[in-house]
C-alpha cells in the first residue's frame, strides 16, 4: 500500500522518512560534487603543462565550485520554504513569506495567497467580527446584478423626524428595479425598467444631487434609460390603524395556555408593530423621463457603451458617456447630444468615468487617464501615462481635493499619481502600494483608507481558485515611508471564507450626522448566493498624512519631528475642544474682572473730587451765612434805637 506522506497530496507526513529523504538529497549532491572533483583531478596532469595553465585551471575549478555552492544554498532555502508552507497548512495558520518570494509563488498557485502573509506588510488586524457586524439579508430571493446606496436628504428642521440615511438600489438579472430601506423594508418592488428583450444591463448610476433623484441604466445594445424617483413619506390610514387594533384585540382573546406560552414574545412583537405603525413609511415611485442611444459611427465600426456618468452643472443635468472607440459624449437632460470628442487611442477606448473637482470629469483607458471638461467638451491637459499593465480601476484620494489619483492595475499593483505641482499641472508618480494580491482591486475611499476588493479578470481561467479578501490600506502610513521594520500599510484584512465577495457597495456616513446616520454600511454580493448581505462597518479614521496636512503636496517624507500640526493630530479632539473652552471662559472672566476694576477706579475718583468740591462749596456757604447773620444783628440794634 501507499505510505502516508507520499504521493501527490499533503497527507500525513512521517518525520523520520522526511529526514531520510532530505539526507538522501544531500548525499546525492555530495556524490555529484565528488565525482566532478575526481573527473577534474584526472584531467589535471593533461591540463597542467606549466605553472600558468595549472593556476588558470585551478581558478576555473574554484569558480565552478562557488557556483555549485550558491546553487546548493538556493536549493536549501527552497526546501526550507516548502517545509514552512507544509507546517502552516497542517497547523491551519498562515506563514510569513518575503515579498518577492510570495509574489513569485502566487503566480504559479493561487493557494499561496490563502496560506501566507507578506512578512513586510502583515495586516494590523484580521478580526472580521470586530469591524463587520452583520445586520440582515436584503432581496433574499433575487439574483442581484448591480446594487448601490442612494443617500437621502437630511431633515430641514429639528422638528421633523429623522428618516433613514440611505436606500439600497438593486437591479436584478431580469432588468427589474427594487429599492430597500436599511431596516429591511421594500419601498419599490421589481419595477420594470423597460429595456428591450434580450438585452443585458451593463451600467447603473444615480443622480449626484439629493434634491432630485433619478436612476440611470444602460444595456449592452447602447440604450440609456433615465427614470425619475419620487421619495415620499406617509403614515398609516385610519382604516389600517383600525384593522391593526382589531388584530391586537383578537390576539388578546386567545386561550390562557397560549397566552402564558407566548406572552413575552407576543407582547414584544406587538409593541414593535405598534411603534412601527406610528412611524412614517417611505414610498418610492418611478417614472420614465428620458431614453436615448449613442450614435453609430459612419465608418461601420461597432461602438459599444463602456461608461456612463450623470453630472450637475448649476441647474442643468448632463449625461456623460464613454465608448469603446475612445470617445466621450455629452447629452442634455432630454437625451439630445451636446457634443462628442475622441480622447484616447488605447484598446477598448474609455474604460471608466468619475466625478472630479468642479465641472471636470476624470476618465481613464487602459494606459492613460485625464480630465474632461463638460463645458467645452474637450480635454484641457495632456493625459497621464507611464505604466505597462492595463488599468483596471481608479479612485480619488479625498484628502487631496482630487489632486491625487489612485490607479489599480490588472497585475495587482496600485499606483498613486499627483496631478499638481504647486499651481502647475503634473503627472508625478508619488507612491506605490504594497503588492499583496495577484488580483486587481476595486477601489473605494473610506475615512483615510483605501478599501480594495480583489476582483479576477473575466478571461482568468483560475479566477475561482483565488481567495478574495477585503483590504484596507492606510494612506498616512504609506506616505510616511517604509523602513526596515514591518509597515503599517495594511490596517485591516478580512476574509469571509468560504464565501467569496463579488461586488461591494459602500455608504460612508458623514461624521457630523447624528443617530443612525453616523453608521457606515457595506452591502456585499457573494458568488453563488442570491440577495445582498448588509453589514455595519466600523473602522477608526486614519490620521491625515503630512502631505495632506500641508495642503496637498505630493509625496511623503520620513521626517518624524513633532511639529505643532502633528501634535494636534495626535491629541484627542475632545481634549482640544475642552482646552479651548476653558481658555475662552477664563479669558471672559478676566475681561469682566478688569472691566469692573476700571469702572471702580473711575467712579471712585469721581466721588472724591465731587465730595471735595461739595465740601468747599459748603464751607464757603457757611462763611457767607455767618457774615449775613452779623449784618442782620447790627441793623436790629439800630431799629431798636429808632423805636425808642
Amino acid at each position: 500500500g501507499a505510505c502516508p506522506g507520499r504521493g501527490k497530496g499533503l497527507g500525513k507526513v512521517i518525520p523520520g522518512r522526511r529526514g531520510m529523504a532530505a539526507s538522501s538529497r544531500w548525499i546525492a549532491l555530495l556524490l555529484k560534487s565528488s565525482a566532478l572533483l575526481l573527473a577534474r583531478s584526472s584531467e589535471l596532469p593533461a591540463a597542467c603543462k606549466d605553472a600558468t595553465t595549472c593556476e588558470a585551471y585551478v581558478q576555473n575549478l574554484t569558480a565552478r565550485l562557488e557556483e555549485m555552492r550558491d546553487e546548493m544554498r538556493g536549493k536549501h532555502l527552497t526546501l526550507q520554504a516548502l517545509e514552512d508552507l507544509r507546517t502552516g497548512i497542517l497547523s491551519g495558520k498562515r506563514v510569513e513569506l518575503p515579498s518577492a518570494q510570495r509574489q513569485h509563488l502566487e503566480r504559479g498557485s493561487p493557494l499561496i495567497s490563502e496560506i501566507s502573509y507578506d512578512v513586510r506588510h502583515r495586516p494590523i488586524s484580521t478580526n472580521l467580527s470586530r469591524h463587520f457586524q452583520h445586520i440582515r439579508t436584503l432581496a433574499a430571493d433575487v439574483e442581484v446584478r448591480f446594487h448601490t446606496f442612494m443617500p437621502l436628504k437630511r431633515a430641514a428642521s429639528a422638528s421633523q423626524k429623522v428618516g433613514p440615511a440611505a436606500l439600497v438600489v438593486v437591479v436584478d438579472s431580469e432588468a427589474k428595479l427594487s429599492m430597500h430601506s436599511l431596516d429591511g423594508g421594500v419601498v419599490l418592488d421589481r419595477f420594470d425598467l423597460g429595456h428591450s428583450s434580450g438585452s443585458t444591463i451593463t451600467h447603473l448610476a444615480l443622480s449626484p444631487s439629493q434634491d432630485n433623484h433619478f436612476v440611470l441604466t444602460a444595456d449592452d445594445q447602447g440604450e440609456v434609460r433615465v427614470h425619475n424617483l419620487k421619495v415620499t413619506a406617509k403614515t398609516n390610514s385610519k382604516k389600517e390603524k383600525k384593522d391593526e387594533r382589531k388584530e391586537k384585540a383578537g390576539k388578546a382573546e386567545k386561550g390562557d395556555g397560549e397566552k402564558s406560552d407566548d406572552k413575552g414574545e407576543g407582547s414584544a412583537a406587538d409593541r414593535h408593530a405598534g411603534s412601527g405603525a406610528q412611524k412614517r413609511q417611505l414610498v418610492v415611485t418611478a417614472n420614465l423621463s428620458a431614453s436615448f442611444s449613442i450614435p453609430s459611427p459612419a465608418g461601420g465600426e461597432v461602438r459599444k457603451l463602456t461608461a456612463v456618468l450623470p453630472i450637475d452643472r448649476g441647474s442643468q443635468t448632463y449625461f456623460v458617456t464613454g465608448d469603446s472607440l475612445g470617445g466621450i459624449a455629452v447629452f442634455h437632460r432630454n437625451g439630445t447630444m451636446k457634443g462628442r470628442v475622441r480622447v484616447t487611442e488605447d484598446h477598448n477606448g474609455v474604460r471608466g468615468l468619475m466625478r472630479s473637482q468642479g465641472q471636470m470629469v476624470l476618465f481613464w483607458s487602459s494606459h492613460s487617464f485625464g480630465f474632461f471638461s463638460t463645458t467645452q467638451v474637450d480635454v484641457q491637459y495632456p493625459p497621464c501615462t507611464g505604466w505597462n499593465s492595463p488599468l483596471f480601476d481608479v479612485a480619488i484620494d479625498p484628502s487631496f481635493s482630487s489632486s491625487r489619483v489612485i490607479l489599480a492595475l490588472s497585475d495587482g499593483d496600485v499606483l498613486v499619481f499627483s496631478t499638481s505641482r504647486g499651481k502647475s499641472k503634473a503627472c508625478d508618480l508619488t507612491l506605490k502600494f504594497p503588492h499583496v494580491s495577484a488580483l486587481p482591486f476595486r477601489l473605494h475611499g473610506f475615512r483615510g483608507h483605501v478599501m480594495g476588493l480583489p476582483t479576477p479578470l473575466e478571461d482568468d481561467k483560475r479566477k475561482n481558485e483565488y481567495l478574495r479578501e477585503i483590504f484596507f490600506f492606510n494612506l498616512a502610513a504609506m506616505d510616511a515611508g517604509y523602513g526596515s521594520a514591518p509597515s503599517r500599510a495594511v490596517a485591516l484584512q478580512v476574509s469571509f471564507k468560504p464565501r467569496q465577495p463579488e461586488q461591494l457597495a459602500l455608504f460612508a456616513a458623514p461624521s457630523g450626522s447624528g443617530g443612525d446616520r453616523t453608521k457606515s454600511q457595506v452591502a456585499l454580493r457573494f458568488a453563488g448566493s442570491p440577495g445582498l448581505e448588509l453589514y455595519d462597518l466600523s473602522l477608526k479614521t486614519a490620521a491625515p498624512s503630512k502631505a495632506a496636512a500641508a495642503g496637498g503636496s505630493a509625496g511623503g517624507g520620513g521626517d518624524d519631528s513633532w511639529s505643532a500640526s502633528n501634535w494636534l493630530n495626535w491629541f484627542p479632539k475632545i481634549g482640544v475642544f475642552g482646552i479651548a473652552l476653558v481658555g475662552v471662559v477664563m479669558w471672559n472672566i478676566r475681561k469682566v474682572k478688569n472691566q469692573r476694576e476700571q469702572d471702580h477706579d473711575r467712579h471712585s475718583g469721581f466721588d472724591d473730587e465731587f465730595f471735595k468740591e461739595r465740601l468747599r462749596e459748603r464751607k464757603e456757604r457757611d462763611r457767607g451765612g455767618e457774615g449775613r447773620k452779623e449784618d442782620a444783628g447790627g441793623l436790629g440794634g439800630l431799629g431798636g434805637l429808632g423805636g425808642l
